[in-house]
């Protein structure tokens, strides 16, 4: 048996899959040899597929939704709150949420991409980015536009779709599949 075989000897993390001593390629040869389908080798909850098109007074912006992250902290607007954030982005801002200390500071990593909060208002209240932060848009949403497979304290998936192009805002079409990644404290 492959030292990779071991119980325990897989390192998930949010940016790749690890086994010590073998790169990720021999690994998945490995697991698929003894049976097991290397799609799980994969990371849950690093994923999203959608996107987000805005149409601003320079023309639509498209950010095509990546990945998915999963936080929770206190609420800026009522720090007595705790606050189910969804991050979605078109680049890995995994690490740079990691080595932050606060929420705010993980809403600031995303240029291209929306946030999601959830459990703070009877609507959903989001965020989204553009252009390098150079476009922003920020409106809610009921909470129906957010169809769950999963809707817990540490899981969210299923697909968000929200259409507020009527009123100048976002059309979003993502789905995603996350597991909590971090809880803030601040």
């Amino acid at each position: 048996m492959s030292d990779c075989m071991r119980p325990g000897a897989w390192l998930i993390l949010a940016i790749g899959v690890w086994c010590s001593g073998v790169g990720i390629a021999a690994a998945a040869q490995g697991t698929a040899a003894a049976g097991v389908s290397a799609a799980v080798l994969v990371a849950e909850g690093v994923d999203a597929k959608g996107a987000i098109v805005y149409k601003s007074r320079a023309g639509a912006l498209t950010a095509t939704l990546k990945y998915a992250w999963f936080v929770k902290g206190p609420y800026s607007a009522d720090p007595g709150k705790t606050v189910r954030r969804l991050l979605l982005s078109a680049r890995d801002i995994g690490a740079a949420i990691q080595d932050c200390k606060t929420i705010s500071c993980a809403d600031g990593q995303i240029t291209e991409g929306m946030t999601v909060d959830f459990d703070v208002s009877p609507r959903l209240n989001y965020w989204i980015a553009l252009n390098g932060q150079k476009v922003q848009y920020s409106g809610t949403v009921e909470p129906g536009a957010f169809a769950a497979r999963a809707n817990d304290a540490r899981h969210l998936a299923g697909r968000l779709a929200i259409d507020d192009a009527a009123a100048g805002g976002p059309k979003v079409d993502v789905e995603f599949n996350v597991r909590l990644f971090k809880e803030f404290k601040q």
